[in-house]
């Protein structure tokens, strides 16, 4: 991870105020993790679907901003597929279609047995900004 990436990724507060660990992120790719805690915790007692997006969320984020220009959510939807207790989940970025102004990620969310708990779908609009702040050459 470069030093711009790694301080955009730094820089999300609600992340770290839930906990959620980027793992590894390049080249469109991110994994992340989420140890539970109670106060994850929704009215059931199991882990809520909130946090579940958030960690979706992140990794998303962080694997959408890799390639260095500031990339922004327009839209994104998560299906969710069972209940977790307890341990840590794990979420998984891949890059399914990236042009110069639009990208295209699906997130697996895992728990500790590998098991998918969620699938998380999002596009961003990449931005003429990187994440240095410098404006990129190109089209938009």
């Amino acid at each position: 991870m470069n030093d711009d990436l790694s301080r955009f990724i730094a820089a999300d507060r609600l992340a770290a105020h839930l906990g959620i660990e980027i793992l590894e992120c390049a080249d469109g790719r991110a994994t992340g993790r989420m140890t539970v805690k109670d106060f994850h915790r929704n009215s059931a007692g199991t882990l809520h679907g909130g946090a579940i997006f958030a960690l979706a969320d992140a990794v998303f984020g962080a694997a959408s901003n890799s390639h260095g220009a500031l990339s922004v959510a327009i839209n994104v939807s998560i299906s969710y597929f069972t209940a977790v207790l307890s341990g840590t989940v794990t979420a998984e970025a891949e890059e399914v279609a990236l042009n110069p102004r639009l990208g295209t990620w699906l997130v697996h969310v895992r728990d500790d047995s590998g098991k998918e708990i969620a699938l998380f779908q999002g596009t961003v609009y990449r931005k003429k900004e990187t994440l240095s702040g410098q404006r990129s050459e190109g089209p938009g």
